[in-house]
């Protein structure tokens, strides 16, 4: 697996005393990181451990979790910076999509709408996504604009699709 197939939500802080690592996670993945065991630490491109949350905890709003593995504090003082991730689930293969539908369509942390349909088009699959204001984006489904696709949340996260966004608000 590549680092570039991992979806980074967040970053590893220090440890305390009691073990508990800190961790920032992004706004919009933190209903992610909440329904999470497994997470990603990533180092740098060639360091990386798939490690277990076994406790977790919010203290003044802070998100503080300790891991079942052990050498986690030693390898993170040798980076400057630790990135956690999630593997994203790989949905090309799936004959159908109807499992994503009613799932919330986020793009740069902003909230798109709501998967209402989709089709093949003899090539791939389209995702159909009413968006707030009534208009209709159709977004295919492929590597190059399906960023992940995160089932704990329902929520499909997308990449590159500036321009079809700014197609559906001028068709509207």
């Amino acid at each position: 697996m590549e680092r570039s197939d991992l979806i980074g939500i967040g970053r590893l802080g220090g440890c305390d005393p009691d073990g508990y690592y800190r961790v920032l996670v992004k706004p919009r993945f933190r209903a992610v990181f909440e329904d999470v065991t497994n997470v990603f630490l990533i180092f740098n491109s060639h360091r990386v451990f798939y490690v277990t949350i076994c406790e977790r905890m919010e203290k003044d709003q802070k998100i503080l979790v300790r891991f079942a593995e052990d050498g986690i504090e030693a390898e993170r003082r040798l980076h400057k910076e630790t990135i956690v991730a999630v593997d994203p689930v790989d949905l090309e293969g799936d004959d159908t999509l109807d499992h994503l539908l009613g799932f919330r369509v986020i793009f740069e942390e902003q909230d798109l709408g709501e998967v209402r349909g989709y089709f093949h088009n003899n090539a791939q699959y389209v995702l159909e996504i009413e968006m707030p204001n009534g208009s209709e984006l159709l977004v295919p489904f492929v590597e190059h604009y399906v960023q992940a696709v995160l089932d704990a949340p329902k929520v499909v996260a997308l990449q590159n699709v500036q321009d079809l966004i700014e197609l559906a608000l001028e068709s509207n």
